[in-house]
């Protein structure tokens, strides 16, 4: 895993606002999104690079003077830490899906 963060923020500001949320499949097990939200941050920059967890991938985030861009491709899978791979079992269709909440 590799995360690195900077932000600069306005604390007096309540601001956060979805202004654009938009993504979609690339393969079967591959998605993206990107968002566009209004917030209290004047400057930052996000980046996460993630293997063997729930929802691996990479993001990367922008902050310019209240407008924050965020771009992700990801895994829609869940890791088995037990098993040591992505996990096959989909949440809504296990009868026993309150074990993995």
């Amino acid at each position: 895993m590799i995360h690195f963060k900077f932000r600069l923020t306005n604390p007096w500001s309540p601001l956060w606002e979805v202004l654009k949320n938009t993504g979609g499949l690339l393969t079967k097990n591959k998605a993206w999104e990107f968002n566009v939200y209004a917030s209290n941050e004047i400057l930052g920059i996000e980046f996460d690079y993630t293997l063997r967890t729930d929802h691996a991938g990479v993001s990367l985030t922008l902050s310019f003077f209240n407008y924050t861009m965020e771009f992700k491709i990801y895994d829609i899978r869940h890791w088995d830490y037990t098993e040591d791979k992505w996990s096959d079992i989909k949440i809504n269709e296990s009868k026993d899906w309150d074990k993995f909440l």
